[in-house]
Formats: C-alpha cells, sequence, structure tokens
C-alpha cells in the first residue's frame, strides 16, 4: 500500500509539473496574440474556408492511414483485431491525446485497450511502441531529407545566415528550455519514488527479455510490413504537412515548401516529448520559434499557423469523442476482435 501511495504521489508531481509546463506556454501564446492580434485578424481573414476544409480532411485521411499501419503491426504479432476496431481505438488515443487534460496518454488507452482482449499483452504493447518509434524514425528522416536534398534559392545578395546566427536572438527562450528540461530530468534521476519507479519498470522489462526478444524477432522477420510502415508513414506524414502549406500560402506566408516538410516534423518531435499535456503550448512555441528563422516570416505569421494547426487537431479529434462516449470502441460482440490466431 505503501508503494502504491508513493507511486501515485509521483504522478501526481509530474502531471502538476506537466501542467505548470502548458499553462506558462500558453500563458506566452495568450500575450502573442493579445499584442499581435490585429496581425492575426488580417492572417485568418485572408485564410478561405475551403483551404482550412481542406486542411482537415487531409488530417482525418493521414490518421486513417496511421490506423492502418498500427493494424498492420498488430497482424505482425497475430493479433487479429478488426481494421475498424484499429481505426476507433486510434481515434480514442487522438482524443486523449489532444483534448482530454490526463496522465492518462493516447499510447497508454491504446496498450490498455488492447491488452485487456488478448493473451499477448506484452506482445500487444510492443505493437504501440514501435508504432510510435516508427513515426518518430520517419518524422526525423523527413525533415533531414528534405533540409538536405532539397536546397533553396536565396533572393540575389543576401547571405544565408547561419543556425545560431538565426537562433541569437531567442537565446534566452532556449536557454530557458533547455534550462527547464535539464532540471526535468535532473528531478526524476534525484527524486526516490521516481527512482524506484525506473528501476521497477528496467525490472519487468527484463523479467520478460525473452519473449519481447521474441517478440522484436517476429517484426525483424518480416522486412516488408515494417519497410510498408514506413511508407505508409511518410505519405500519412506528408497529408497534413501539405494541408499546412496550402493554409500558409493563402495566409501570404512567403517560405518555401522545403520548410514547413522540416519545421513541422521538428514541432512534431518536440510536442511528443513528455514535458507538456498533449505537447500543448510547446508544440506551438516551437514552430512560431522555427518560422521566425526564416528571413520575411514575422512572429504572428508563424502563431497563425501554430494556431491553425491546433485547431485542427482538436477537430480531427472530435470523433474520439464521439466514440468516447458512445462506448463504440468496446467490442459489440465475442467477434469483433480474436483474442488470438
Amino acid at each position: 500500500m505503501q508503494v502504491d501511495t508513493k507511486s501515485e504521489e509521483k504522478k501526481k508531481i509530474l502531471g502538476i509539473l506537466r501542467i505548470a509546463v502548458a499553462l506558462l506556454a500558453l500563458s506566452i501564446i495568450v500575450l502573442i496574440c493579445f499584442k499581435q492580434k490585429d496581425d492575426l485578424k488580417s492572417l485568418y481573414s485572408s485564410l478561405p474556408l475551403k483551404v482550412f476544409i481542406a486542411g482537415i480532411a487531409l488530417f482525418m485521411l493521414a490518421n486513417l492511414i496511421v490506423s492502418l499501419r498500427w493494424y498492420l503491426l498488430l497482424r505482425s504479432q497475430d493479433i487479429k483485431v478488426p481494421f475498424k476496431a484499429a481505426i476507433k481505438v486510434h481515434f480514442l488515443g487522438l482524443f486523449y491525446n489532444n483534448i482530454m487534460v490526463s496522465s492518462v496518454g493516447g499510447d497508454m488507452l491504446r496498450v490498455w485497450y488492447i491488452a485487456k482482449y488478448t493473451t499477448k499483452r506484452l506482445e500487444a504493447g510492443l505493437s504501440v511502441i514501435v508504432d510510435r518509434v516508427v513515426g518518430l524514425f520517419t518524422l526525423v528522416v523527413m525533415a533531414l531529407t528534405f533540409y538536405f536534398l532539397f536546397p533553396v534559392e536565396l533572393p540575389a545578395g543576401e547571405a544565408k545566415a547561419g543556425l545560431l546566427t538565426r537562433l541569437s536572438p531567442y537565446a534566452m527562450e532556449i536557454s530557458m528550455v533547455l534550462g527547464f528540461i535539464v532540471l526535468a530530468i535532473a528531478f526524476v534521476l534525484i527524486y526516490k519514488p521516481s527512482r524506484k519507479i525506473l528501476i521497477k519498470g528496467f525490472t519487468k522489462v527484463f523479467s520478460h527479455r525473452q519473449r519481447a526478444a521474441k517478440a522484436i524477432g517476429l517484426y525483424c522477420t518480416k522486412p516488408f510490413t515494417l519497410t510498408l510502415c514506413v511508407i505508409l508513414t511518410f505519405f500519412a506524414q506528408m497529408l497534413p504537412i501539405i494541408g499546412f502549406w496550402m493554409m500558409g500560402k493563402a495566409m501570404g506566408i512567403d517560405a518555401p515548401v522545403k520548410y514547413y516538410f522540416v519545421f513541422f516534423p521538428i514541432s512534431w518531435v518536440i510536442g511528443a516529448l513528455p514535458i507538456s499535456i498533449g505537447g500543448i503550448g510547446v508544440l506551438e512555441l516551437g514552430l512560431v520559434g522555427l518560422f521566425m528563422s526564416l528571413p520575411g516570416v514575422g512572429k504572428e505569421q508563424g502563431l497563425a499557423l501554430a494556431l491553425c494547426q491546433r485547431f485542427i487537431f482538436i477537430i480531427g479529434s472530435v470523433p474520439g469523442f464521439i466514440i468516447h462516449l458512445t462506448g463504440a470502441h468496446l467490442p459489440s460482440d465475442t467477434e469483433e476482435i480474436f483474442i488470438d490466431s
């Protein structure tokens, strides 16, 4: 009982820290919005409704493709879940990630749901981890590919500023973020209950190392499935970025499309860090800072794009809310989810 109490206290403290980061970031965003309200109003008035709706449609299509990726990873472990069930659970996880202020993330929800209906609980959890790893890996590859393989011609007479030069005006903000990350890591390592939880987690992982190794080995024996998952991920990640590029172009943001395929993946990786609830605020500030590094792109333009993205995230999570409200993610009969192959 004492261990459970300490574990709960640790979760509460970490949850409070993540909420504090989200509130701090949101406060900065609100301050910028107040100062740039006229510019933001002008930018949004130039955004056609059909372009915004197209961005929503591309986001929804991308998430259907991501659901297919997870479905393929589950099938690789002989966990036979109907595709429609994978879609419903994915959108439910999306709802928890983007809207619900909860310590239960969308990934944990997917693990709980699949593990509840299969004896292959370790493999089910591994499918979610591999799904997330494939997504993050593809984001990094996409950002690097577009940055290095698609050069952009600068206007005549305009020198290419180095990265440090472009980031120097934001030295204080960057230092604060890096300092907070260092303090957060130090807190986790110094705080005794969090150390115990880390040790306990590693102990559990290694206690099942043979079974985990077998499950990982099963993925390695199916290179075609993994390759297909990576290809699907590239396509799924490109779709919403194209939508954001269309919005930026409609709002008169003079930034080459290359940087959309660099900055959005980087911001998504930043948002995936467990330092804020659902990446709220952190994701937006990261995107604003990245676009401000480009000549001719102002703070208000980067913020307009970042807020468009957040609006689309929320709207795209509404199906997950409906699924949660109606209980549509629960199996309607014994045939909807096959426990094992």
